[in-house]
């Protein structure tokens, strides 16, 4: 457990991970004595990659002591919160809040959910001077420690201490803190998971190299500006934009974004009424792009108007070829009035002659039908012409065959994030500018491959807007997506400006003053307030909640002075973590998920806990006759059949009890069952 994970991390350089990943998949570059042949590697890759001397990245004080960071394990345990998990709109739930340090989170999280996280948001920091960020860990390296794990001089170890323990804001100190996190995150994302992540142009140029190094240039898909209509004029210019940055983990899968039209319940209503209402389509069209001016529709939309006796709304698309730099066909195109071919686009058509000649409905040259428009203009299939041959024709597409286009690259929503929180408190203000849920259920409901039942995550919490936009989806739109948030408690002051608030409403409602507790309450309120719109759907509005916990001083005491060779267990150390505490982690380690439940088995009066291919045994206690009935269980029972014993060890110091164990399980190896039981323990 904690133990063994000191002694690992002793090990740990900071390129662990990146040599990991090339023995699993190069193991002929290595050598017997572990050293790299890069000969060999330059020869298997040679045939299918061009190998080039030349090389740019972003380089910055700290990058290597941030890898480190990423390949040494957590020391945190996870501490289940045991009254509200047991509540009964949270006991079956598979949401997750985390409260802890998002990088332990995201260590932790690996173990259960490597590759398994289809969507990340993230809400970082954005390191403008005044939003709070200042960098620090307790990562106790010394400057020798550091000298030789990073292979650097002792004037830049000094360096990056300086920035890890007296706090910085710096570009440096700022990169560090993410890149570590990024590095994470990237192996949580499915092949075909995406990451966004929100920022300002204070640091946005800086994480996108950043990004370009962690998830690779080819995967950059885009950056999107979120016109957020709340102007910052501190130098002298609204500036109403932020970016996000949106990455893909592998730019070889298939990705589409796209979201509903906007505004297409206000124009079916309205459409509706006027057919109801037998208006003259003339005067009709006029209220349509009434509505169209007074709602403010993208340009997908607008461009849409009434045509023929049902009202159907339709749009016009540009023929001409689209790239700028290539060239489409060129053929003539007669217009259908006046007999003579119409301009063709310097460019090229957008089409080839015959999809042209299907879609206006073109027969033996001719076209089978010409109707002509109020306004003097034609429709011949799907394609419209002018009134003349001097303008280019373009294809016709229908309002009510297309509910889908693709996300902009530019955002604009009315949404305030921020009036939207203190509705839900009472008019209390905890938060300054936080993201509105329009915009993540628009980034969210994008993901076109994103199924019904995936996981979206952010650690980067904060006001909990990610959970609530996303049990607002699965209630607006179906589904079971599950949200994964994690936030670090930090402890809130009355004597902070900007906290005081929020100290007090926790203060007053008799919560811990520590910032998750907000984002914890946001949740349980905007559920109540969706099951109150939505009553008769069935929702996960529930949530598990997790502590990450650092051991005390005493109990690491307690773990380094542990005696093997003692007869007599230490039950304290057991009493320190808590069976719920270690049984969660265990679960976790194992691969089994934050949410995982492990049945109590009885043997012989000595309660062991079952996880498909595990069995646990953490308290004392454990006799010859509970091994009895633990081979009973195996011969007796087909489906009983856990192929990993875990022993808590410091409750089995006696190791008269680990032999007895393990020469039972090598006899039980050695049966007719011909079962393989790894048998192990854990400090």
């Amino acid at each position: 457990m904690i133990k063994d994970i000191l002694n690992q991390n002793e090990d740990i350089q900071a390129n662990n991970k990146q040599i990991d990943v090339l023995k699993e998949h190069f193991p002929a570059c290595f050598k017997a004595d572990g050293s790299f042949d890069l000969e060999r590697f330059r020869t298997e890759i040679t045939d299918n990659t061009n190998v080039v001397q030349e090389g740019y990245e972003l380089k910055f004080l700290g990058k290597s002591y941030a890898k480190l960071l990423a390949s040494t394990d957590t020391t945190t345990v996870i501490q289940p919160d045991e009254a509200h998990n047991s509540l009964p709109e949270n006991a079956g739930s598979e949401n997750i809040y985390i409260s802890g340090d998002n990088l332990d989170g995201l260590k932790h999280l690996l173990k259960s959910y490597n590759k398994s996280i289809k969507c990340i948001y993230i809400d970082p920091p954005y390191n403008t001077g005044s939003d709070g960020f200042v960098y620090f860990d307790n990562f106790n390296y010394t400057k020798e420690t550091l000298q030789e794990k990073l292979s650097i001089s002792e004037e830049e170890a000094v360096r990056i201490l300086d920035l890890t323990k007296r706090g910085s804001a710096s570009h440096s100190a700022w990169l560090m803190f993410m890149y570590s996190r990024l590095l994470l995150a990237k192996d949580l994302l499915t092949n075909d998971g995406v990451i966004f992540i929100s920022i300002d142009d204070n640091e946005q140029a800086n994480l996108k190299l950043l990004c370009d190094d962690v998830f690779g240039e080819e995967n950059f898909l885009e950056c999107i500006t979120w016109n957020k209509r709340i102007p910052k004029n501190d130098k002298g210019i609204g500036n109403i934009h932020e970016n996000i940055l949106l990455y893909v983990r592998n730019g070889s899968y298939k990705h589409e974004f796209t979201v509903g039209k906007e505004g297409i319940e206000d124009i079916d209503k309205l459409v509706g009424k006027l057919k109801r209402g037998k208006i003259p389509l003339p005067d009709a069209e006029l209220e349509i792009k009434a509505l169209y001016k007074k709602k403010g529709y993208d340009r997908g939309i607008t461009l849409y108007n009434s045509i023929g006796s049902d009202y159907r709304l339709w749009g016009k698309i540009n023929m001409s070829w689209p790239n700028a730099e290539t060239f489409g066909p060129r053929y003539e195109i007669i217009h259908p009035k006046t007999g003579e071919p119409v301009k063709i686009p310097d460019r090229g058509w957008r089409w080839i002659k015959d999809t042209f000649d299907d879609a206006a409905n073109i027969e033996n040259g001719k076209y089978k039908t010409v109707k002509e428009l109020a306004d003097g203009s034609f429709i011949c299939g799907r394609i419209w012409f002018d009134k003349n041959n001097t303008t280019q024709p373009s294809s016709i597409t229908y309002l009510d065959e297309v509910e889908k286009f693709l996300l902009r690259s530019v955002i604009s929503l009315k949404s305030d994030g921020g009036i939207e929180l203190e509705n839900l408190f009472e008019g209390k203000s905890f938060f300054s500018y936080p993201k509105p849920t329009a915009l993540l259920k628009l980034l969210i409901g994008s993901v076109s491959f994103l199924q019904k039942s995936d996981i979206v995550l952010d650690f980067f919490s904060g006001s909990a807007t990610t959970a609530h936009a996303v049990m607002q989806h699965n209630a607006e739109y179906g589904g079971n997506r599950k949200f994964i948030a994690v936030q670090l408690p930090e402890v809130l002051s009355p004597d902070v400006d900007a906290q005081k608030i929020a100290y007090e409403f926790l203060q007053e409602n008799k919560l811990p003053s520590t910032l998750d507790y907000i984002g914890i309450e946001r949740i349980k309120r905007a559920a109540a307030k969706i099951k109150e719109e939505h009553p008769d759907k069935v929702l996960d509005l529930g949530f598990k909640h997790y502590t990450l916990a650092e051991p005390n001083q005493n109990t690491l005491d307690k773990l380094d002075s542990f005696d093997k060779s003692g007869l007599l267990a230490d039950t304290t150390i057991m009493d320190d973590f808590g069976k719920p505490t270690i049984l969660t982690t265990w679960l976790n380690a194992d691969g089994y998920s934050l949410t995982a439940e492990a049945e109590a088995i009885d043997l012989a009066g000595y309660t062991a806990y079952h996880c498909n291919k595990h069995l646990y045994l953490i308290e004392s206690g454990f006799t010859l006759e509970s091994m009895k009935a633990l081979l009973g269980r195996y011969d007796a029972e087909g489906k009983f059949n856990p192929e990993n014993l875990v022993l808590f060890g410091y409750s089995f110091p006696d190791w008269s009890i680990n032999e007895m164990i393990e020469k039972n399980l090598r006899i039980l190896n050695d049966s007719e069952k011909n079962l393989k039981i790894n048998f192990s323990v854990r400090y």
